[in-house]
């Protein structure tokens, strides 16, 4: 018993040794402050990453609004140059329609206002320095209302322009304004009023220009040095006619309705005088004094 009391005792006083060894002490007021600090940081980097998470996406939220309401503007934007580019062309065709109507020495052809009846011409010719002057006299009728006059002409220098009117108050009309229009060769003569329908009209109109080197209007040209004769045959189907500068000589028909119409040798002559013509007009015939036969069409 003695033995077992001292084993038990030194055991126990092992343990109790032991015990002590493994029993958790508790922790000191700078360790405290330590897990402190870490729990803190930890949850300060937590809040700081939960706000910019939320800034970026707010940022990214704002932006894509704005860049869709850029887009829908542009497309307004282009909706609106669009039918304003259209509303421009429409105005622009409307202008130029109106501006052609208003213009027509924009045109090709003159104007269907007027309609020539007569033409009385007048040329003074100076071969000394290849100049000429001119005047000339154009009776006309008034077919649609206007206020211009439009005629064809190039390289005249206009001196001086009168328009009569032979209605019941005859005299001269005002002109406030004329001139030439290159693109078109054509010369405009603008009244204070409108010319009349069915009514006559007169223009007096001089001028005075250079003779020209090339084919166009009034020119010099020199003599040319050699001249030949000619003959011409014309083969054309038989419901036209035919013309040149000699009288048909001999004419011969086809079994397909075609006509051989030969002509007449020609005298000595220049090659630009040799012409003819296949048309289906009729022509009238008459003899000169010196038993020349001229066919006119």
């Amino acid at each position: 018993m003695g033995i077992e009391d001292a084993s038990m005792r030194n055991g126990r006083a092992l343990s109790d040794q032991w015990a002590d060894s493994v029993v958790v002490r508790p922790r000191t007021t700078e360790q405290h402050i330590t897990v402190n600090k870490r729990l803190v940081l930890g949850f300060a980097i937590s809040i700081l990453t939960l706000i910019i998470v939320t800034a970026i996406a707010i940022t990214l939220s704002v932006s894509f609004e704005r860049c869709a309401a850029e887009s829908s503007g542009d497309l307004a934007a282009n909706g609106s140059s669009n039918s304003k580019w259209k509303q421009s062309q429409n105005a622009n065709i409307s202008h130029r329609d109106s501006e052609d109507g208003q213009q027509p020495w924009r045109h090709l052809r003159l104007p269907a206002t007027l309609r020539p009846r007569h033409y009385d011409l007048r040329l003074s010719v100076y071969m000394e320095n290849f100049t000429f002057s001119g005047e000339v006299h154009i009776e006309f009728e008034c077919v649609h209302s206007t206020k211009l006059i439009v005629l064809h002409t190039d390289r005249l220098e206009v001196d001086k322009v009168l328009v009569y009117s032979d209605s019941k108050k005859a005299g001269v009309m005002r002109i406030p304004r004329r001139f030439h229009y290159q693109p078109k060769q054509v010369y405009v003569i603008a009244l204070h009023r409108e010319m009349k329908p069915l009514r006559t009209y007169k223009i007096n109109i001089t001028f005075h220009a250079h003779i020209e080197h090339e084919l166009l209007g009034f020119f010099r040209s020199s003599y040319p040095i050699y001249k030949a004769t000619f003959r011409v045959s014309l083969k054309h189907e038989s419901s036209y006619q035919s013309l040149s500068n000699m009288p048909v000589e001999a004419s011969t028909s086809d079994e397909d309705g075609w006509v051989t119409n030969h002509f007449s040798r020609t005298p000595r002559m220049s090659t630009y005088y040799l012409a003819w013509a296949v048309c289906n007009f009729t022509y009238r015939e008459a003899v000169t004094e010196s038993g020349v036969v001229v066919s006119r069409i």
